[in-house]
C-alpha cells in the first residue's frame, strides 16, 4: 500500500503535541529533583557497616536496577499507590513522577557514593577535629566537592531521565508522547506524528545537552 508523506499534517502536528510539553518538562524535572534527593539518602545509607541494612539496600537497589521502567511504573502507578493513604490522592502525574525518582535514584546512589568516596577522608577528619558533626561535614565540606565531580553522570542520569519520562505516557499521563500516540490513531497519519514529536523530543535533548557543558565548563573553572 502507497504511502504519501504530508508536510501539512506533519506541521500541523507540532502545536497540539507542544502543547504538552510543559508536562514533559514537570515529569523530567520534578523526577529528577526527587531521585537526587533520594539518591543522596541512598548513598550515605550504602556506607553504613550494619550488614542488615546493607542487604536490604541491595535489593532495592536490585529491584529497580533489574527491572524495566514500564513494569515499575504499572505495578506502582495501577497496583501500590492508589492504596497507599496520601499518596492515592496525589494525581496519576504526581504518582509516575514519584515512581521514576524511586527508579533513577537507584542509578544516582552510585554515581554519589562513588564520588563521596572520592573526596579524601582527610576532610572529614578535618571537620570533626574543627569540632564540626558528621552531617555538618557531609552538608558543608564533602558533599559539594562530590557534587562537582558526579556532574557529568548526573547529567547523564538527567537525559535518561527525560528519555523515560515517555513512558508515563503508557500509564495514562498526557505528555507530548501520549498527545502524539491520540494525534495519530484520530488522523492515521503515524509518520507525520510521531516524526514531529521524535523531532521534539530531540530538540530538548540537544538543549539538554548544551547546558549540561556549560555547567561542566563552570564547575570545573573554579578548579
Amino acid at each position: 500500500m502507497y504511502y504519501q508523506f504530508s508536510m501539512q499534517y506533519f506541521l500541523d502536528a507540532f502545536q497540539p503535541i507542544m502543547s504538552c510539553m510543559k508536562v514533559t518538562l514537570l515529569i523530567t524535572f520534578a523526577s529528577f529533583i526527587f531521585a537526587f534527593l533520594f539518591a543522596i539518602i541512598l548513598a550515605v545509607i550504602a556506607m553504613s557497616k550494619n550488614r542488615v541494612v546493607q542487604a536490604v539496600l541491595k535489593v532495592w537497589l536490585s529491584l529497580f536496577r533489574g527491572t524495566p521502567l514500564i513494569a515499575q511504573l504499572f505495578l506502582f502507578c495501577y497496583g501500590i499507590f492508589p492504596y497507599i493513604p496520601g499518596v492515592a490522592d496525589i494525581g496519576l502525574t504526581a504518582q509516575a513522577i514519584l515512581c521514576l525518582a524511586l527508579s533513577f535514584s537507584a542509578y544516582m546512589s552510585e554515581t554519589i557514593r562513588g564520588a563521596i568516596l572520592s573526596v579524601d577522608k582527610g576532610q572529614m577528619e578535618a571537620c570533626t577535629t574543627c569540632g564540626m558533626t558528621t552531617m555538618q561535614g557531609y552538608t558543608h565540606v564533602v558533599l559539594p566537592q562530590a557534587f562537582r565531580l558526579a556532574i557529568p553522570s548526573l547529567m547523564n542520569n538527567f537525559i535518561e531521565c527525560f528519555k523515560g519520562s515517555a513512558l508515563c505516557s503508557m500509564v495514562g499521563v498526557v505528555d507530548m508522547m501520549l498527545r502524539a500516540k491520540m494525534l495519530a490513531n484520530k488522523t492515521y497519519r503515524f509518520i507525520e506524528v510521531y516524526l514531529c514529536v521524535l523531532i521534539l523530543y530531540w530538540l530538548l535533548n540537544m538543549i539538554f545537552v548544551a547546558i549540561q557543558k556549560v555547567i561542566e565548563r563552570k564547575a570545573n573553572a573554579k578548579y
